[in-house]
């Protein structure tokens, strides 16, 4: 007669446990139901957004432009290392004729 009773009061505190997490999961169950709501939204929202962009071939020619747009630029690297060589052979040369050059004025009646 023992091992029945044991059985019962076993069944009894699992039912009574599990309909306290029974509740609980039901909130939890909620949570993530809203959650996944407002995720869903989130994204029918950023898909909306890439839509209006130019959708998902707008990265695509966001990149060729890019590279179009290197591809002016680069020639203009090569061109204006020559111009700054010289500006900094310019800026060398009067830099080493200013004090000759203020000898001269300092040396000019007034």
């Amino acid at each position: 007669m023992k091992p029945p009773l044991c059985f019962c009061y076993l069944v009894l505190c699992l039912t009574s446990l599990s309909c306290e997490r029974h509740a609980e999961l039901k909130r939890e169950v909620a949570a993530l139901d809203a959650k996944l709501k407002q995720d869903e939204a989130a994204i029918r929202q950023h898909e909306k957004d890439i839509a209006e962009l130019g959708g998902r071939e707008g990265l695509t020619r966001l990149l060729e432009q890019t590279q179009i747009k290197e591809g002016q630029l680069r020639p203009l690297e090569f061109i204006n290392a020559p111009r700054e060589r010289k500006l900094s052979a310019i800026e060398t040369e009067f830099a080493r004729l200013k004090p000759a050059a203020e000898a001269f004025k300092a040396a000019q009646p007034k």
